[in-house]
């Protein structure tokens, strides 16, 4: 059967070292496929881009230009209309200083240079700078019309030259001459010629735009493909890989990490290395409860009488005067201890706090809590213990004392003084402990060897 089982799980190590070559080699066929792919699907992208991006340019571009000569036109006929020279101003900020025209054709020209394209926008290029001729001829007639110094115009103004036929009209007809100049069927028909080639310029890139993006939405289209293939390839090697991972691997680990939990040791299941490691942490497991037990019981019991250490003791009395169960607090001290220590010597008076300890235990139940607090002192806990069961801690008190009292061990004779306090009493105080001590107090003052209830005038013998 043992064999059997080596075997089984021999072959399941072997087939999931198969798995994983065959994985590795069909991973590392993909990645030069995909490598291959992807590197021909990014040179066709960069073109792509490199058209989308000229189109871009170049649309932004026309429009530039478009918008830079509209804006020209729109200011010189406000000007025209109004004679306010804020738009005069505005026109030379334009044409001298943003210069949206000219940047747009140098853009164009970077693309379209020494081709028809490029040709048809210098031609609305020309265009404009004609309608620029007009537009300066207008703005000088409006000028002269509202009384300004030629001197004061702008330098392209006192360029212009105003017919001698012109000059001779009156300032109202001089603006309504500057204002047909700018507004007449002959401006139209330029601002008309100018639109014309820009949408020409468009239509040329666009059409070469389509072109180039047809042929590169082709090759895609092929890239997608193999991408397709080669992903139905993965998901399955990854399928596979998940079920033997989740049977062999996976499972076999929630499975540890459960019993980890529940403080179990491993169930040996899973591929061979993972059995392996259950086997060695089952046996480091088992070997380290012993040793865990001790150390734990060591922090928790006084060395020598092996009863609850004082650091229990205080965790147990926190855990009791917080709830709501009653319970009994009963101090114990060794009565002439120090002076069986000076005469006898510290051996006799260990065996005397042994057998002192030997007695409690024996005295009280399994389920109350007997500790040695300090030298000569211990202390009890008696849990589900009420005040109208006093009586009882009287008579074992009082039979320890008595078998204390006629030792037949060798041993000399000590006594017990004893302090109890009950959690059931009306206004208990904060705490038992505290009251407990004082009972015990009380029992010293009155000469020892007894045991006294918080709370009593007279201590019991």
């Amino acid at each position: 059967m043992f064999f059997g089982k080596k075997r089984d799980a021999l072959k399941r190590k072997i087939w999931i070292r198969r798995v994983s070559a065959w994985g590795m080699g069909i991973t590392i066929f993909l990645a030069i496929l995909f490598t291959f792919v992807c590197v021909k699907g990014a040179q066709e992208f960069r073109e792509l881009r490199e058209a989308t991006d000229q189109y871009i340019v170049c649309e932004k571009a026309a429009k530039q230009l478009q918008d830079g000569s509209d804006y020209l036109t729109e200011q010189v006929r406000l000007y025209a209309m109004t004679g306010d020279t804020q738009y005069r101003e505005a026109y030379f900020q334009e044409a001298d200083g943003t210069k949206r025209r000219e940047t747009a054709l140098e853009k164009l020209r970077q693309y379209f240079d020494g081709t028809d394209t490029f040709e048809t926008l210098q031609t609305a290029q020309n265009y404009s700078s004609e309608l620029m001729e007009r537009e300066y001829y207008s703005m000088k007639l409006i000028a002269l019309a509202n009384g300004e110094e030629e001197t004061q115009l702008e330098e392209e103004l006192q360029e212009t030259t105003i017919s001698d036929e012109d000059l001779a009209l009156t300032a109202q007809e001089q603006i309504k001459t500057a204002q047909n100049l700018v507004c007449d069927t002959e401006y139209q028909r330029m601002k008309t010629e100018i639109q014309d080639h820009v949408s020409d310029c468009m239509a040329s890139l666009t059409t070469k735009t389509q072109n180039r993006q047809g042929r590169t939405t082709s090759i895609f289209s092929d890239i997608y493909l193999k991408l397709e293939i080669g992903i139905v390839i993965v998901i399955a090697l990854l399928l596979l890989d998940s079920i033997v991972m989740r049977w062999l691997v996976v499972k076999p680990l929630i499975r540890y990490n459960e019993s980890i939990l529940r403080g179990e040791i491993f169930p040996v299941v899973g591929a061979e290395e993972l059995q392996n490691l259950a086997i060695t942490y089952n046996q480091v497991y088992e070997e380290n409860q012993e040793t865990q037990w001790l150390i734990r019981h060591q922090a928790e019991h006084d060395a020598m009488t092996d009863l609850l250490n004082k650091g229990s003791f205080e965790k147990i009395l926190a855990i009791y005067e917080k709830g709501d169960t009653p319970f009994a607090m009963i101090l114990v001290d060794v009565d002439i201890f120090k002076s069986v220590n000076d005469t006898y010597g510290h051996a006799t008076g260990d065996a005397i706090l042994k057998k002192v300890s030997s007695l409690l235990k024996r005295a009280f139940r399994s389920v109350d809590y007997v500790c040695r607090i300090g030298g000569d002192e211990f202390a009890i806990v008696l849990v589900e213990m009420t005040s109208d069961l006093k009586y009882t801690i009287q008579e074992k008190i009082t039979a320890m004392n008595q078998e204390l009292s006629e030792p037949t061990d060798g041993l000399p004779a000590v006594s017990l003084s004893v302090g109890v306090a009950f959690s059931d009493r009306e206004n208990p105080g904060e705490s038992i402990f505290k009251d407990a001590d004082k009972a015990l107090y009380q029992i010293k003052e009155h000469g020892k060897h007894g045991c006294g209830f918080y709370g009593e005038k007279e201590t019991e013998e």
